[in-house]
């Protein structure tokens, strides 16, 4: 009789796990058309109460059955081509890193703030919202490496945001020099030596932080066609390396040899037509070496970095050196800017004071003291710290070394008030009358100086009227933000209406030991467990995670035909199934019927 009984047990666990196939199997066909979704499959366990005992003879125990269902998150679907230019399919094993929104953001000025919980699918089919993140049909937001104020890829893995890019300038290769540097001598034996010191240019690194260079020119004593040629930093930040080109005109006034006076040797070609070139090399951040090209024209050419005759204009000297008297250094009459702008600068254009530095060397009878003579560059550099009242910063420097072993130091930086009609009202906060000096000290090689800066003033103009077309560059500073794209390596582009893209950020990727051991969530979505593993975050293509297909989506892994196929099978069973029970509750009724 207790036959029975198990039968009846077992057909209604039979019936029970028919269902949940039937439950795994409908899933599968509803979301057959769902982005990212990974079929399920269904396995059987048999479960024994008990077992045969003694002989074929003995009594059967009750036996029964469960379903388990099975993840298949290593399967991958089929690439389908997609209308959406965001949305990304993985060739490989990788999931992509997600985060959801915690719903704080909404009384917080419209900012949205992000779960730290992260979400792993393979639902790539990804949109730009009104905020600029980019997110999937089921509200998840891709992740990924967003960029820093300097276009450096960061460490810390975000929410992807791409809106509101502003364009970072470019880094610099060029500057090019149009300017009559000077006019041609009637007698060439007979001269005073020119000199012309270009505007400051602003260029950029390629961090696109911004950097002042301008050019000096010093015609030869001895020959009226040669000139010494030097850029320097015009910050005074000492981020040019020190240079020294001879640059040659020939009688025309067009350009005729460039020579390195460091090497001795030529530079480029002397050919008429040649390309007349001076390269300037810059260091900047972590010592990361730039070289800039500054373009003077050609060989032999009309236009470009020329001379003039005498009946001819040459261009405006834009910045003057200090003057040298004995031990007192003094700033030429100059304007260094206006009354009414904010964050101003000037330097002065660097003077050569010849300057002898003592060292100490070891002989065979110890220590010996000797001295170099060496010409040190000396420039003043004027900073404005505030507008109203019309606040500056004092210091001279060398332009070309602004390490704390440089030759030229100062004590302090000083603060220079001037009033409203632009000359000089206070110096370190003492009244400086109309017409009296202003001087401080300073040394070189530990030789004293005296600096007088009494020359300096503003203009009550709005602007210096300096000529600051002479010396451009290539850096490209402005565009306006049009849309972002995705490239295959993960890179975020922005997109600008000037043809230049620049990187906002890159997708991360995951990979796990095991992702079937993930636990799915709602939205093609899973979460990291113990069974998977830990997450391995990284760039696409790292950690085995594979490569992306832009245009695309991963369909699901459905498997209608084989699906509906196992439906029918389920249906059989679970028939199959019920029959037992009817059965079941047939002998019983005749087991009752028996007392009757």
């Amino acid at each position: 009789m207790s036959g029975v009984f198990n039968a009846l047990t077992t057909a209604v666990s039979g019936i029970n796990a028919q269902s949940d196939a039937f439950t795994n199997l409908s899933n599968n066909i509803a979301n057959s058309q769902t982005v990212g979704y990974k079929a399920d499959t269904t396995s059987f366990a048999d479960f024994v109460a008990g077992s045969i005992t003694g002989n074929s003879a003995s009594q059967a125990q009750s036996n029964t059955v469960q379903a388990i269902t099975v993840q298949h998150v290593d399967n991958a679907g089929t690439a389908t081509n997609s209308t959406n230019g965001m949305a990304l399919d993985i060739s490989g094993k990788g999931m992509f890193v997600t985060s959801k929104p915690t719903g704080a953001g909404a009384a917080n000025a419209g900012v949205t703030n992000f779960s730290e919980q992260k979400f792993y699918t393979r639902n790539g089919d990804f949109q730009q919202d009104k905020k600029g993140y980019l997110v999937n049909p089921a509200g998840y937001y891709l992740d990924g490496y967003m960029t820093d104020s300097t276009g450096s890829l960061t460490n810390v893995i975000s929410p992807l945001n791409v809106s509101n890019v502003g364009f970072k300038p470019t880094a610099t290769t060029t500057m090019t020099l149009n300017a009559a540097v000077g006019k041609l001598p009637a007698d060439p034996a007979n001269y005073t030596p020119q000199s012309y010191t270009t505007a400051a240019t602003t260029t950029y690194d390629a961090s696109s932080n911004p950097h002042k260079i301008a050019i000096q020119w010093q015609q030869s004593d001895t020959n009226p066609l040669v000139w010494n040629v030097s850029a320097y930093d015009a910050d005074g930040t000492g981020t040019i390396a020190p240079n020294n080109y001879q640059v040659t005109f020939d009688h025309s006034g067009s350009l005729a040899s460039i020579t390195d006076m460091k090497t001795g040797k030529e530079v480029g070609s002397s050919t008429v037509g040649s390309k007349a070139e001076i390269p300037i090399t810059a260091h900047y951040g972590n010592n990361v070496e730039q070289t800039i090209n500054l373009a003077l024209g050609t060989i032999g050419g009309t236009s470009g970095t020329t001379m003039v005759t005498t009946n001819n204009s040459a261009s405006t000297n834009q910045a003057n050196p200090l003057s040298l008297s004995g031990t007192t250094l003094s700033m030429s009459p100059t304007t260094i800017g206006t009354t009414t702008d904010s964050m101003q600068s000037y330097m002065s254009s660097p003077l050569m004071v010849a300057s002898t530095a003592a060292s100490t060397t070891g002989g065979t009878n110890g220590q010996t003291n000797a001295s170099t003579t060496s010409q040190v560059p000396v420039a003043v550099k004027w900073t404005q710290t505030s507008a109203s009242p019309q606040t500056w910063s004092v210091q001279a420097v060398d332009p070309y070394d602004a390490t704390t072993t440089s030759p030229v130091k100062m004590d302090q930086a000083h603060s220079v008030i001037f009033n409203k009609d632009g000359s000089i009202q206070s110096f370190d906060g003492q009244a400086v009358s109309k017409g009296s000096p202003v001087t401080t000290s300073l040394s070189i090689n530990g030789t004293n100086y005296t600096l007088d800066l009494s020359n300096a003033s503003l203009t009550t103009g709005t602007s210096l009227g300096g000529d600051a077309t002479t010396l451009t560059n290539d850096s490209i500073t402005s565009g306006t933000y049009t849309g972002a794209e995705i490239e295959s390596d993960g890179s975020v582009m922005a997109q600008f209406d000037n043809g230049y893209t620049q990187l906002i950020g890159k997708v991360a990727l995951t990979n796990f030991n095991n992702v079937n051991g993930l636990q799915a969530v709602d939205g093609q979505a899973y979460l990291a467990t113990s069974r998977s593993g830990t997450p391995q975050t990284g760039l696409v293509g790292e950690n085995g995670t594979g490569s992306l297909a832009v245009g695309f989506v991963e369909a699901s892994t459905t498997n209608l035909t084989g699906d509906l196929s196992a439906l029918i099978v389920a249906q059989e069973a679970y028939s199959a199934n019920t029959k037992i029970v009817t059965t079941a509750d047939t002998l019983l009724q005749q087991t009752i019927a028996m007392k009757q």
